[in-house]
């Protein structure tokens, strides 16, 4: 916290429900989570995984804690829990202990197992939240579902007691469990929105209508739109795209799908982006969640409407499949939002609905609070420029990253899997993109007062430029609108697939030279 004697307020407006408190919070504590986590995990995705989820701990677990300035102790023990937990293999379980935690040092941590009475009280608040979400229920779906859910009997069991099929057993259950889930998520927004009533934040407001002034939409891109609608506007999208590394980017799916170019870990990537940038901001969503629950979809609300209580419009990804766009508004008597995305398509969208679509991938949002730092240095954007390269994040499964993204689009153009739309997305969005890295390469060039480092800017520069030419070359070298056979063609984009790889290994390279 930037002022300690901030926190014991920060504290009981948290446990008073304020979302915005708990984005602040979280905020302040992510880094220093970080580094607690990775200190056991030692590594830094699998530390990603347990700060968030030690943050919707927190929320869980805040009333337990009794002395706010003991907040910092009691949290670090938590995340300490969930990090030996993860080790453990206990996370795929969701076995994690931090209802007992004590408000003393993180020394008291032993690792032992104690019964807890809040825990014992946490579990029978979640009874009455799941018999309360069946009132809507028939009599007999109620008994049903009780007596599965509380007494873990079977089909075959449930079926001699109420003396019914066990197919329609089956059916009665199936049904119920959706009404009783539609009931959580409603109940859940409920009680959100009424401590949003008595804290007396707006019940409606609407931003103006956002603009997209670019053909294609980077996280970056999006970030600088957002900015300037708070009046952020001497980053050029040249520089957005180099510091945040959008230009330097590449992600491949097998086969070179079209969602291969903005699948990736996106929580991980924006809270690095938005630490270089100076921008404060928080967010939401990763391409491995397949379910949402009543609490996380809370949490993407509670992160639009912070960020459009700032006046800033909230980036949001997947609201339609594989396309960016913002949410500009919000009607909290009517539960409802505004939503541009980057096709121009505007819509409404129930509160209840957001992130719930299974025909759709993951939902990521991002609320940006504005700019709170300088940029950070040139040789850290360029550290992470080679991470990347390197193929330094998050693992997915079916993706490949930085230079590798090269092997697996040449192994699709070989083996004669090349999805020729997704191989057209690519090719067209990286060519813009590695002519903004060569920009940005010169830039630096420009600037630098360093002889050696200004010319192998240069030479750097050089070598994306040559990527962006290769890019542009293979665009319109494959039947896509056209028609006809693409005999030979494949030749021709293989050649250019491993000319581009060699330039951009010798520009990394380069760039290495420069920082290590």
């Amino acid at each position: 916290m930037g002022d300690h004697n901030e926190l014991p307020d920060l504290i009981r407006r948290v446990k008073e429900g304020d979302p915005i408190a708990f984005e602040l919070l979280l905020s302040a504590y992510r880094s220093a989570a970080l580094s607690w986590a990775q200190a056991i995990v030692r590594d830094a995705f699998l530390a990603e995984d347990v700060v968030q989820e030690a943050f919707l701990k927190v929320k869980d677990n805040i009333n337990n804690l009794k002395d706010e300035e003991k907040f910092g102790a009691w949290f670090r023990v938590m995340v300490r829990r969930i990090a030996m937990n993860s080790i453990r293999g206990a996370a795929n379980r969701s076995e994690y202990v931090t209802e007992d935690i004590p408000e003393t040092g993180w020394e008291a941590f032993s690792g032992g197992e104690a019964f807890s009475p809040e825990a014992s009280q946490e579990r029978e608040e979640d009874e009455d939240l799941i018999r309360s979400s069946m009132r809507p229920l028939s009599e007999q779906a109620r008994e049903v579902l009780s007596a599965n859910a509380f007494e873990d009997a079977t089909t075959e069991e449930l079926a001699a007691r109420f003396g019914m099929k066990p197919s329609n057993i089956y059916n009665l259950l199936s049904r119920a469990r959706v009404k009783v889930n539609e009931e959580r998520f409603r109940k859940e927004i409920e009680r959100y929105l009424e401590v949003r009533k008595k804290s007396g934040y707006t019940a409606a407001r609407m931003l103006p209508v956002p603009v997209f002034s670019r053909p294609y939409a980077f996280l970056s891109v999006m970030i600088g739109e957002a900015l300037r609608t708070v009046g952020e506007e001497h980053i050029s999208h040249t520089e957005l795209m180099g510091i945040s590394g959008d230009a330097f980017r590449l992600n491949v799916a097998t086969s070179c799908h079209s969602h291969g170019i903005s699948t990736f870990d996106w929580s991980y990537t924006a809270y690095r982006i938005l630490e270089r940038l100076g921008i404060r901001g928080t967010c939401f969503g990763r391409p491995q969640r397949k379910t949402l629950t009543p609490e996380q979809q809370v949490h993407i609300l509670s992160i639009l409407h912070g960020s459009i209580d700032q006046g800033v419009p909230a980036i949001i990804w997947n609201m339609q499949s594989n396309e960016f766009g913002f949410i500009y508004g919000y009607d909290d008597s009517d539960q409802k939002i505004l939503y541009l995305g980057h096709s121009g398509v505007e819509r409404i969208v129930r509160y209840d609905q957001l992130g719930r679509k299974t025909d759709q991938p993951p939902l990521f949002v991002l609320g940006i609070r504005g700019k709170v730092a300088p940029s950070q240095t040139v040789d850290a954007t360029l550290r992470a420029i080679i991470d990347h390269a390197r193929g330094k994040e998050p693992p997915l499964a079916g993706y490949a990253f930085g230079l590798d993204g090269y092997r697996l689009w040449l192994e699709a153009v070989e083996d004669g899997s090349l999805d020729l739309q997704g191989h057209a997305y690519q090719v067209a969005i990286l060519a813009e993109a590695r002519q903004h890295a060569a920009k940005y390469l010169l830039e630096l060039s420009n600037n630098s007062n360093n002889v050696w480092r200004k010319q192998r800017f240069a030479e750097a520069a050089a070598c994306y430029m040559q990527v962006s030419e290769s890019f542009t070359r293979l665009y319109p070298s494959f039947p896509f609108g056209y028609g006809g056979s693409h005999a030979g063609r494949m030749s021709k984009i293989r050649d250019e697939l491993r000319f581009a790889w060699d330039a951009e290994k010798e520009g990394i390279h380069i760039i290495a030279a420069i920082v290590e």
